[in-house]
């Protein structure tokens, strides 16, 4: 789990109130920010078809269960609740809420937080605390382990628009984490960490022109993130990562598009394991166990053709090539690895485009992986 406590650029541009306990699962495919503020708004579909009142006293009450399957954690539960509300004209929604997740392997996450936006969007300050328990494979050596981390995080970002489709900002986030063996390990390899306190401080930038936040089929956004990390509980230990994506959409006539995704990563060689750059955690990719495919540097690259059938339902294409290693330098010495699939969507709401997604990923291994969760995959 990194799965269970790194912070990723989503993670630090978009919080659910309560779900930043999904910071928690960056490696998990739950996938995209699962109960972000954008895909809770699809709730109030009826409420909004009357004009919005502004003001924290004239918000509303959301609940919002959203089931999920991913291979590294199993099916489960996220459930959310939130108060939404438009601090001024032209801002996107504010939320403060709370949330939880259990699923059928044990794993149980909880968390509080909340996203405030305004000043027509040139402001976003999210703060978030969570506390989290996941049982999971940890790939050492090429050997997955059975694993449980324990841990509690705390998160605050903040974001300055320069324009309406350009923000920089930083995040600070403070982890006490516990890593050991789910059952007896005598005989079993050392983990790679054990107990840690981690804190981290990142520089934020993103450009982002996509025509819709849920299902774009125009524009682009491009998410960096350049982070220093210090292990509280060693005198000397510190490390440094960078992540830089990019998503492209591309319409092609009424009812077709496509839509890319570019990922780089890069890690210092004292980053914990769960701070790394992961193929499936870093990039969101379909295919593989985010827990086993962790190294300093990770190239990847994505693509997805995307069909409407009606006005309801559509369908994927999917197809992606990654790698990882010690070194950008050193990724021609491992296999590179691919996958590919489909999936269907359904639209939650006729008013937004947050869609349910179901996909079913088979990978170069002949191994074949289902995917559950709320939102695009990018």
């Amino acid at each position: 789990m990194t799965a269970l406590f790194a912070t990723t650029r989503k993670a630090a541009a978009r919080i659910f109130p309560g779900a930043a306990l999904f910071t928690l699962l960056t490696l998990a495919p739950v996938q995209a920010d699962p109960l972000s503020n954008d895909m809770l708004n699809e709730s109030l579909d009826d409420a909004r078809e009357q004009e919005t009142p502004l003001g924290f006293g004239n918000g509303s009450v959301v609940v919002a269960p959203v089931p999920f399957k991913n291979v590294l954690i199993g099916a489960g539960l996220v459930l959310g609740g939130g108060y939404l509300f438009n601090i001024d004209e032209g801002s996107d929604t504010s939320i403060i809420g709370l949330g939880a997740m259990r699923s059928d392997n044990g794993t149980n996450a909880y968390g509080l937080g909340g996203k405030f936006v305004w000043d027509q969007n040139r402001w976003q300050l999210s703060a978030s605390l969570g506390q989290a328990e996941g049982f999971y494979d940890l790939y050492v050596g090429g050997i997955p382990l059975p694993v449980r981390q324990t841990g509690d995080i705390v998160n605050v970002s903040v974001l300055r628009g320069v324009t309406p489709e350009i923000l920089f900002g930083a995040s600070m986030r403070y982890l006490d984490t516990t890593l050991g063996y789910d059952g007896p390990g005598s005989g079993l390899p050392a983990l790679p960490e054990g107990q840690l306190e981690v804190g981290t401080f990142s520089l934020l930038a993103k450009w982002d022109t996509r025509d819709d936040d849920f299902s774009a089929r125009s524009g682009h956004l491009l998410d960096g993130a350049l982070t220093y990390g210090q292990i509280l509980n060693s005198n000397s230990r510190d490390y440094s990562k960078a992540v830089l994506t990019y998503n492209h959409y591309l319409p092609l006539g009424d009812h077709n598009s496509l839509a890319a995704r570019f990922a780089a990563c890069a890690s210092s060689d004292d980053t914990p394991f769960f701070d790394q750059c992961s193929l499936g955690g870093t990039d969101g990719f379909r295919g593989f166990s985010p827990t086993e495919f962790l190294n300093d540097a990770l190239l990847s690259a994505q693509a997805e053709y995307r069909h409407q059938f009606s006005n309801r339902f559509s369908g994927v294409a999917f197809a992606g090539l990654g790698n990882t290693g010690s070194s950008f330098g050193n990724l021609r010495d491992t296999d590179v690895r691919y996958a590919g699939g489909l999936g269907l969507r359904f639209q939650l709401s006729k008013k937004f485009k947050a869609v349910f997604s179901v996909d079913v990923s088979y990978n170069d291994r002949e191994e074949d992986l289902l995917y559950i969760y709320v939102g695009q995959r990018f």
